[in-house]
């Protein structure tokens, strides 16, 4: 083999099979810096971006606690009104599903072992009424008042160890199958009828006593 022919053979060749310059390979660098620095760009629009979403999931998270807050706070009012509503009706009437009271009261008490919270109680001699208030009335509300609240009633107030406890629910709106749970445990349902209070059951209807 010819002396130029070998050194011909063993520099290295381009993809055109022509011998590799220092311009070629610098050629080359530059190009590849160029999509080093684009694809860096890139990277960082999208850290851009990310951080943009973020900012919108906190924004977003910020708007919730504060709807959190304001229907919290209008859930109590709301109920607050309902319970003021009852209340006022009840004290000028005196007379319950035929069953005559003299007091109307709120109860509250807390021992080591039980806890009661009860919005309304009518008094009288032989029976006491114990009324849970609601604004709009939902099937979790009765079976919480049902198996939580009113078993503790007796149990935190010994003294009316010897009353028949009738239980009952009101809210300013009743669904129907809240009214149809109350109503199978054997209980009360008052709601609102214009500036008056209304029984919901029928006058045939058995209470059962707790």
């Amino acid at each position: 083999m010819a002396k130029d022919q070998d050194n011909e053979a063993n520099e290295p060749l381009s993809d055109y099979e022509q011998p590799l310059t220092f311009e070629k390979v610098w050629k080359m660098f530059q190009e590849t810096d160029k999509k080093f620095k684009e694809t860096d760009r890139k990277f960082k629009e999208t850290d851009k971006k990310f951080l943009e979403t973020d900012k919108k999931f906190q924004a977003t998270d910020r708007k919730i606690d504060r709807l959190a807050k304001l229907y919290g706070g209008v859930s109590e009012n709301s109920r607050d009104v309902a319970e003021e509503f009852f209340r006022k009706g009840l004290e000028s009437s005196r007379v319950l599903f035929g069953i005559p009271y003299d007091q109307v009261a709120r109860l509250e008490k807390k021992t080591r072992q039980l806890q009661g919270d009860f919005d309304i109680v009518l008094y009288n001699g032989d029976y006491m009424i114990v009324i849970e208030v609601k604004y709009k009335l939902h099937p979790d509300d009765v079976a919480d008042f049902i198996k939580r609240k009113l078993p503790t009633f007796k149990p935190l107030f010994s003294e009316y160890a010897d009353k028949k406890i009738i239980g009952a629910v009101a809210a300013m709106s009743v669904p129907t199958d809240s009214y149809q749970l109350a109503e199978k445990n054997g209980l009360l349902v008052l709601t609102q009828s214009g500036e008056n209070i209304s029984v919901m059951n029928p006058e045939d209807f058995v209470l059962k006593e707790y």
